[in-house]
């Protein structure tokens, strides 16, 4: 594969380690200092762009008229949706994002969904979400977090949104909470808590390389596929 990366922090770093390994090819490194250069972008079959949430929609604006695809796991762009939604169908491109590329989490997430099915017949048990990450990290709560918890309300129907209070429906706000803190790649932890015990799932990354790994797996496999929006679901299957 040849691979441009737009984004060249700690991500796109080691992606390109793990690339290189592989034998696939980095052509281009966007950094914040040449983002002009995204329009000069050739001669590469995907795009992985990691950057930050008020640049990303910017640079998918960019990228999408080259009419390569693109693998991005830059998070908290999302009520942008519908801007990328036109995009892809007026570029006609294969478009692929992820909140979290690790199989992991998706596995968790799968898990999550299935128990959250469970404690809905146990309204004794109050549910949370917690997730830690490094202090550079800009969003919170995590994209990851908020796919859980999106996960979870969908499959109980005690909880219609995320906060801390309670609506006026007698529904309640799943809570959703943030811990920065130095050097963690990842951590996430769902939460049911009765007055005598505690159910949780807990996913730990144990470093970066289960992201990276995950995003090269997703350009492999946008390189097959027709003009359209996927996901990690596409490309693992699960039953989520």
């Amino acid at each position: 594969m040849r691979i441009a990366l737009v984004g060249y922090g700690k991500m796109g770093k080691r992606i390109e380690t793990l690339a290189v390994e592989k034998g696939h090819e980095i052509t281009h490194r966007i950094t914040t200092s040449n983002t002009a250069e995204i329009s000069t972008i050739r001669n590469t079959d995907v795009i992985i762009e990691f950057t930050r949430p008020d640049s990303a929609i910017d640079n998918y604006k960019k990228m999408a008229p080259l009419g390569i695809p693109i693998v991005t796991g830059t998070t908290g762009w999302n009520k942008d949706f519908t801007q990328v939604e036109n995009l892809v169908e007026k570029f006609k491109i294969p478009f692929f994002y992820a909140s979290n590329f690790s199989v992991g989490i998706h596995i968790t997430l799968a898990v999550s969904n299935y128990l959250a099915s469970i404690m809905n017949k146990f309204p004794g048990y109050e549910a949370r979400v917690e997730e830690w990450h490094h202090t550079q990290k800009k969003d919170a709560p995590s994209g990851t977090a908020l796919t859980l918890s999106a996960g979870m309300i969908a499959h109980h129907n005690a909880y219609s949104d995320y906060g801390m209070t309670e609506l006026s429906d007698g529904k309640k706000i799943l809570p959703v909470i943030s811990h920065r803190e130095d050097d963690i790649p990842g951590t996430h932890e769902i939460f049911y808590q009765s007055d005598v015990d505690v159910v949780s799932i807990k996913h730990t990354a144990l470093n970066r390389d289960g992201f990276a790994r995950g995003a090269l797996q997703a350009a492999q496999f946008i390189l097959d596929q027709k003009p359209g929006i996927y996901t990690m679901n596409n490309l693992l299957n699960l039953a989520l």
